[in-house]
């Protein structure tokens, strides 16, 4: 289920994540939330977890300084991107309630994303 973009990036420039975040209410769990590039017909995963209980409403994907998934400490973007999207996957479940319909999650559950993006130029020698 895309949760939210796709959001259309100029594939001529480089860019690096320096921050991606999103709110999701406290009560869903079960699945996996993660941000993905896409460069021609290919898609690359950049970040990603696993929602399971008690995580916090607002849950970041990559810092500055870390990816979360990876622990490296820049998260680039493949030459030629031509925009990212925030994915779901999963089985969604409501604490207390049981399963929900994705169309459900992200009309009710689903609270919006942050994402900066630096740019930068490559050295050539």
């Amino acid at each position: 289920m895309i949760l939210d973009g796709p959001f259309e990036l100029d594939p001529s420039r480089r860019f690096s994540v320096n921050l991606m975040s999103f709110k999701m209410a406290q009560r869903i769990e079960r699945i996996s939330v993660g941000l993905f590039a896409y460069f021609g017909p290919y898609v690359v995963q950049i970040s990603a977890l696993f929602l399971g209980r008690w995580h916090e409403e607002e849950v970041s994907l990559i810092k500055p300084g870390v990816n979360f998934l990876t622990m490296e400490s820049i998260s680039m973007l493949p030459p030629q991107c031509d925009g990212v999207v925030l994915v779901a996957w999963g089985e969604p479940w409501r604490a207390g309630e049981g399963s929900v319909t994705w169309e459900e999650l992200k009309e009710s559950d689903y609270h919006g994303m942050k994402l900066v993006l630096n740019q930068y130029e490559e050295l050539t020698e």
